[in-house]
């Protein structure tokens, strides 16, 4: 398969999850661990660790529906929210867009990245392939951001290829990704289920510089 079949079949797969709402629930499309609940710890710790690092721009890839993150207080110069979902982009546009925050239609797997300080990828490379996610990675870092803030899973000993679309657990710190230790971690304190694979508490938010990273 080319690499635009690829691109394509990507876009279908999560359309199709927007479109028919497959991921969610009443309150947010982005899913169960989009809602206000599960992003408490995230939305109070966010803040002091940009400051602490001292990022003034970031890019959100994926923004989802923006629907927990409106509520955090960033204090930022600059947030750009990415998705490859156009009618989510036009309706976070609608509601949300401003001075400091504007949002855009983007494949953060093949699309060229706005530079940012710091590239926030929260529950996204779950769903990658294991091919999808290196380049969705050399594309953060193509961007020019100093930091990449993602989803992992820190007590995982193995990791295992998905189809694009599926879900699993990761841990980035385990082969075949191989990132050194995280800079700093958020602790999402998870109550997160699957039925086959079990409860995820060590669900965490792990923060690298992208120059560290082995890619």
């Amino acid at each position: 398969m080319d690499a635009r079949a690829v691109a394509e079949r990507r876009y279908s797969i999560f359309r199709r999850i927007f479109d028919q709402n497959l991921w969610g629930n009443c309150e947010s499309v982005s899913g169960e661990g989009s809602n206000l609940e599960r992003t408490a710890a995230v939305r109070s710790q966010l803040p002091a660790l940009l400051a602490r690092h001292g990022v003034r721009s970031m890019l959100d890839a994926p923004c989802g529906d923006f629907f927990w993150m409106k509520e955090v207080a960033l204090d930022v110069d600059s947030y750009i929210g990415a998705d490859i979902v156009p009618e989510l982009i036009a309706r976070n546009i609608e509601r949300y867009s401003s001075r400091q925050r504007r949002f855009i239609v983007c494949d953060l797997v093949e699309d060229e990245l706005p530079r940012a300080d710091l590239v926030f990828c929260r529950d996204c490379l779950v769903h990658l392939s294991y091919a999808e996610t290196w380049r969705a990675l050399h594309n953060f870092r193509r961007s020019g951001a100093t930091w990449l803030l993602t989803t992992t899973f820190s007590d995982r000993r193995d990791n295992q290829d998905i189809k694009t679309g599926d879900w699993r657990p990761i841990n980035l710190e385990r082969a075949p990704y191989g990132f050194p230790p995280a800079a700093e971690v958020i602790d999402e304190h998870s109550d997160e289920v699957d039925e086959e694979l079990g409860a995820f508490p060590d669900k965490v938010l792990g923060l690298w510089r992208l120059a560290d990273l082995p890619l």
